[in-house]
């Protein structure tokens, strides 16, 4: 193997691991959050992906933004859809990806009691001013039908950042979780409506369900940073070694030439 040989392939693995680290260090806003909970009926469910590194823009008129394309891969399972015989089998409606609003709300007193009574991670929590998390998602079978939900949060940390979906992220909610290992939104959830069919009310005092996020939604794991370290490192030094090595006997014979 010539000289020239052992150079390239020594700058491909130096490549390969500067490749590796790079993929290794994405950061953990870039991993899609995973939230689910029940829907109207009490079988069915409705689940989705919140994409943290989506696009913002800010509103002109009020507090807050659209955040483009971050609610992906909605599914409503609906498990009383009939099937042959009048046996039940549960049927999913998939929804295109749609923009989530952020937005900061004053509420009313009665608001602030009905979210505060609420079975949530953040029961007794909620002040007088919230952050509201809003959608509307189209089925991609048929645009006519769609959905909408809304659920909330306190302003507190880390939820006054409302530029950012980082909130989201496993380091920010662990501090948030329950005794379920989850933590909690309220939520309203109107199912699935037609246009023609009128918006109910939101937050009925008897809607008392929630959207839940756990750490293992997580679509991957981030290493931790001391395991990072020790590959970046590992990697630096077997490149370094495996050139100086190689080299060696090339020089030495090169020398050796020279004596003759």
């Amino acid at each position: 193997m010539g000289v020239m040989m052992v150079n390239k392939l020594a700058k491909i693995i130096s490549a390969a691991a500067v490749l590796a680290m790079t993929a290794s260090l994405a950061p953990e806003s870039a991993l899609a959050q995973k939230v689910s909970g029940q829907a109207n009926n009490a079988d069915d469910k409705f689940s989705f992906e919140i994409n943290p590194s989506a696009s913002y823009t800010p509103s002109t008129s009020y507090t807050g933004g659209i955040f483009s394309g971050a609610i992906q891969n909605a599914i409503y399972t609906d498990y009383g859809y009939p099937a042959v015989l009048d046996a039940k089998t549960p049927k999913d409606y998939k929804f295109n990806p749609g923009d989530l609003k952020v937005s900061l709300e004053s509420i009313s007193d009665s608001l602030q009691q009905k979210l505060n009574l609420r079975s949530s991670s953040f029961q007794g929590k909620f002040g007088s001013t919230v952050v509201k998390y809003e959608a509307s998602l189209e089925d991609n079978y048929n645009p006519t039908n769609f959905i909408r939900f809304a659920f909330y949060a306190p302003y507190t940390e880390p939820f006054t950042n409302l530029n950012s979906l980082s909130v989201f992220n496993a380091s920010n909610l662990t501090p948030f979780l329950d005794s379920s290992g989850s933590v909690r939104f309220p939520k309203y959830l109107w199912g699935l409506k037609f246009d023609s069919d009128p918006e109910p009310n939101p937050l009925r005092d008897d809607d008392l369900r929630t959207f839940d996020w756990t750490p293992d939604s997580d679509g991957k794991k981030v290493p931790e940073p001391a395991a990072t370290a020790s590959l970046l490192l590992f990697g630096i030094v077997s490149t370094a070694l495996f050139w100086k090595r190689n080299k060696r006997p090339y020089t030495s014979l090169s020398n050796a030439k020279k004596t003759l």
